[in-house]
């Protein structure tokens, strides 16, 4: 916490934010509806694909790997609240 960054490791993904990027980037994929979104891939399951800022990067997910990333996120942002309230900001 002390370099003001957000680490985030899920499966295959490793995220790395800013406070104020973290919390952009969180409310962001919050409005995402899986099954809005999603498409079927050539195996059969549908995933949901989520741009990245490199137009030649997008990634995919299934929808459990979808929850999970998003219940991780939310998880991660209550911990940093933990935290800035025990350093008092």
């Amino acid at each position: 916490m002390e370099c003001g960054m957000y680490f985030i490791w899920h499966n295959n993904v490793l995220l790395n934010f800013g406070n104020k990027e973290f919390y952009l980037f969180l409310a962001h994929i919050k409005g995402y509806v899986f099954h809005e979104r999603a498409i079927p891939f050539p195996d059969g399951e549908e995933r949901l694909i989520m741009q990245s800022p490199a137009s030649e990067i997008n990634l995919a997910f299934a929808e459990e790997e979808w929850e999970d990333l998003k219940d991780l996120l939310t998880e991660s942002a209550y911990l940093g609240n933990v935290y800035e309230i025990l350093k008092g900001k």
